[in-house]
């Protein structure tokens, strides 16, 4: 798996996490359970197992754990972190490869992201569908011309 790709399926799984997992304490594992649910928790603990050592390991990736772990939905923090774990699974081509595997057992869903500048569309997925401003979206069999420039008798 490609590491950009993987390092951000491993952010995504992570951060919610990080203040229990970095933190610790019986107290702050049960509220893990209660907001990741059982099997997030469990995956997140058996990620984290393999990927601390090489974190701790690293003073950079280190303190962006630390502060992922203080605040785990700010993005600029979460983008810190899975750069470092990015540099960490580049060094350690078995350790992605592990993770990958333990990502992919779990039945981990594809996520997507986009940002729209101006009048622009955005369709992801299998299937999806998109036209930006004064585009056209037709799904199957398409017969004959269609037109450039909307007809005067279209807006009447």
């Amino acid at each position: 798996m490609d590491p950009k790709l993987l390092a951000d399926a491993l952010t995504t799984c992570l951060a919610p996490a990080m203040p229990y997992l970095v933190t610790g304490g019986q107290e702050m594992v049960a509220k893990a359970g209660k907001k990741l649910g059982e099997d997030g928790l469990e995956l997140a603990k058996k990620l984290w197992g393999r990927l601390h050592p090489k974190v701790e390991a690293a003073p950079m990736a280190k303190a962006a754990a630390a502060e992922v772990a203080v605040a785990p939905d700010d993005p600029e923090s979460r983008d810190t972190l899975n750069a470092q774990i990015r540099k960490i699974l580049k060094a350690d081509e078995s350790l992605a490869s592990e993770l990958a595997r333990l990502l992919e057992a779990a039945g981990t869903k594809t996520t997507y992201q986009a940002a729209v500048y101006g009048s622009g569309a955005v369709a992801q997925g299998q299937g999806a569908t998109a036209a930006g401003a004064g585009g056209i979206a037709i799904g199957g069999s398409v017969h004959g011309d269609l037109p450039l420039k909307p007809r005067s008798s279209d807006h009447e």
